[in-house]
């Protein structure tokens, strides 16, 4: 029989070993590659003894409990799934995974169909039941295991944890270990995984900043008051042009990646556009990926880099409370505001987010006709040519604040050829073939992409109201030429292009230019002032304090007590209305014993009811959908609804008796 002694000498050298065998398994998936791994020992030792004290103390957790194999087991199977994760997410989109991609587990399900295949999506379910077995079995046969051992283990445990406690904070002061926040999956690969996403899991809780005070946030208030009034040209003489905002997916001049040729311009009208008209670039918060963190910057004014680098805030903040944005400040100076997303209504929680940040009107996918698809799987942005251009009044009763989500440009980008002849194609490149075939692909989409900057600007001249255009980027699309960083380009610097029609000249772009100020000049060429926020960016640029003030006035607006905004600033609830509430319902008609119910505006996503009950239908167009049963008698009360992907009602139809 073993001895006590022995008993607690066997758990520690089983701590000890197990914890650098499991630390050396992450860091080479996270990493892809064991020999990176071996470098990151090698080059960072003092980091890689970080990571080993805290997988120690993560599985010193076993001490205290009965089943110390299951306990190893679940802890193991935990820290390798983040780590496999992370190492998908870097892949797909040049960014390892935050604790917030958890709260993201409903988008990824959603679009897990274009990245992964059925066979695929097989072998993970059995992967899963494999797991739940091997779980329960070790669960069953681990009932026998030996209790707590002793005092000496948790005194160890104990010491390493205080030696731990001490040695971060000097690590940090010697910048041995420092957050490298412009770019995650560097700060990842130099830290250590483990390290890196306890720290991000750290900095998700909200703090107040230092400073934070009634009395600061109200004297840089008055300072910001003072410099409007003195400002003679904050808002326009009675014009208030339309404003609209397009958010372009994954959008970059592909000509940019090195050792690429085109037989032809994939982008001849942003480029047109861009020598006529304010353009340049601005550094966004994302790369590859995270399009709500970029559209929330341009939507609010707020920086980033003072909120949890991974949060998305449709998920978190604004998923539950109003909040300040451009939206509020807009239907304050009479406009109307509307978002459009040619994408489901619920990805990243956009219903409830745009709702909380002042929108009245949203027209996702859901409410879309006469959408087309890419070879992926993405909606095309053609088809918002018309849903903006229908959202400007003809007679400019109100004008329009409209921001715009596209899709086309979406990843993933596929590295094996299709079977499609393109107008664009590579030429004279020494790049591997899977290399050239997802430029070609994505070179292809800009092209489209192209094509609807170049008609909605055509269709904007058309309807001759003064008009503020603003085309950006939201983050680099996630080719594996820059997510490997093969390429020699700023991943963080997107493109930025503003059009007006009334005459205000072309500017410059700083060259600091950040995505959060986007708006800012936005509604300085409109000429409609400042909203409490855009006034820190126009009045305190150039101000040495300029940061510090915006994190304080930043938080207070957020999270703090609003001693910054004035009673009729402080944001409210709006009711939003999905769709534009243009489906109607006209009639059922027989053809040859065939019943179709026709209407206007029908799409794939509306359901056909008869005496209140789905029935089976076939969509045709959207002005027909077919009833798959012929043998229906009688009179029954019809009606339609507009359903979103969840089965959720969107809209619902005036209800007609017809006589079967």
């Amino acid at each position: 029989m073993i001895r006590k002694k022995e008993r607690e000498n066997l758990e520690l050298i089983t701590l000890l070993i197990f914890s650098i065998f499991i630390l050396v398994v992450i860091e080479s998936i996270s990493r892809k590659s064991f020999v990176e791994t071996f470098k990151f020992i090698v080059d960072k030792p003092v980091n890689f003894i970080m990571n080993y004290f805290l997988i120690v103390l993560i599985f010193s957790v076993t001490i205290f409990i009965k089943r110390k194999r299951f306990g190893y087991f679940i802890i193991s199977l935990i820290l390798l799934l983040l780590a496999a994760i992370s190492a998908v997410l870097v892949t797909v989109r040049g960014m390892p995974i935050s604790p917030y991609d958890i709260q993201s587990y409903k988008e990824a399900i959603s679009i897990a169909s274009i990245y992964i295949s059925f066979r695929f999506e097989i072998l993970l379910i059995i992967l899963l039941l494999s797991l739940i077995l091997i779980s329960t079995y070790i669960f069953i046969k681990d009932k026998k295991s030996i209790w707590f051992t002793g005092t000496r283990n948790p005194i160890f445990v104990l010491a390493l944890l205080s030696i731990y406690l001490v040695l971060i904070p000097q690590l940090k002061s010697a910048r041995i270990v420092q957050k490298i926040s412009w770019n995650v999956e560097l700060s990842y690969k130099t830290n250590g995984f483990v390290y890196s996403f306890i720290e991000e899991t750290k900095s998700s809780i909200r703090h107040k900043p230092d400073g934070y005070s009634q009395e600061n946030i109200i004297a840089i208030r008055n300072q910001l008051d003072k410099k409007y009034k003195k400002d003679s040209n904050k808002v326009a003489n009675g014009v208030k042009p339309n404003i609209i905002m397009v958010q372009l997916e994954a959008f970059m001049d592909p000509t940019k990646l090195s050792g690429v040729n085109f037989n032809e311009d994939p982008m001849p009208n942003m480029r047109r556009l861009m020598k006529n008209y304010t353009s340049g670039y601005m550094n966004v918060p994302v790369t590859g990926g995270g399009t709500a963190r970029t559209e929330y910057e341009v939507l609010s004014g707020s920086n980033f880099d003072y909120l949890s680098k991974g949060e998305i805030p449709y998920h978190t903040f604004l998923s539950d409370k109003a909040s300040l944005g451009i939206p509020y400040y807009m239907e304050l100076r009479g406009y109307k505001t509307v978002a459009i997303h040619n994408f489901y209504k619920s990805f990243y929680n956009r219903d409830k987010g745009l709702k909380n940040i002042g929108f009245e009107k949203f027209i996702p996918l859901e409410v879309m006709t006469y959408v087309d698809y890419t070879p992926m799987g993405w909606p095309k942005d053609e088809v918002l040519t018309r849903y903006i251009t229908q959202e400007i009044d003809s007679d400019n009763q109100k004008p329009s604040f409209i921001f715009t989500v596209s899709a086309q440009g979406h990843s993933r980008y596929p590295m094996g050829k299709l079977n499609i002849k393109y107008p664009i194609e590579v030429v004279k490149s020494d790049l591997p073939k899977p290399d050239q075939n997802q430029i070609q692909y994505y070179a292809n989409q800009v092209k489209e992409m192209d094509k609807f900057v170049g008609k909605l600007v055509e269709e904007i001249n058309k309807i001759k109201q003064p008009t503020v255009l603003v085309f950006y980027g939201d983050h680099l699309p996630a080719l594996n030429v820059i997510t490997e960083n093969r390429m020699k380009i700023d991943k963080f610097s997107s493109l930025v292009l503003l059009i007006n029609n009334f005459g205000v000249e072309k500017t410059t772009l700083p060259k600091d230019f950040q995505s959060y100020q986007l708006s800012t000049l936005a509604l300085d060429i409109a000429g409609q002032g400042c909203s409490p926020m855009t006034m820190v960016h126009k009045y305190l640029k150039n101000d040495k304090e300029y940061q510090k003030k915006l994190e304080l006035v930043q938080y207070d607006i957020l999270f703090g007590k609003k001693y910054y905004l004035k009673e009729n600033e402080i944001p409210k609830p709006v009711d939003m209305k999905i769709g534009n509430g243009d489906m109607k319902l006209i009639n059922v008609e027989n053809v040859n014993g065939e019943f179709y119910i026709t209407g206007k505006n029908l799409n794939r996503q509306t359901a056909v009811f008869v005496d209140g009950k789905k029935v089976d239908s076939d969509y045709k167009n959207d002005e027909k959908i077919k009833l798959y049963d012929s043998f229906y008698s009688g009179k029954k009360e019809i009606s339609l609804k507009l359903l979103d992907k969840n089965g959720e009602v969107i809209q619902e139809s005036e209800k007609i008796k017809y006589e079967f």
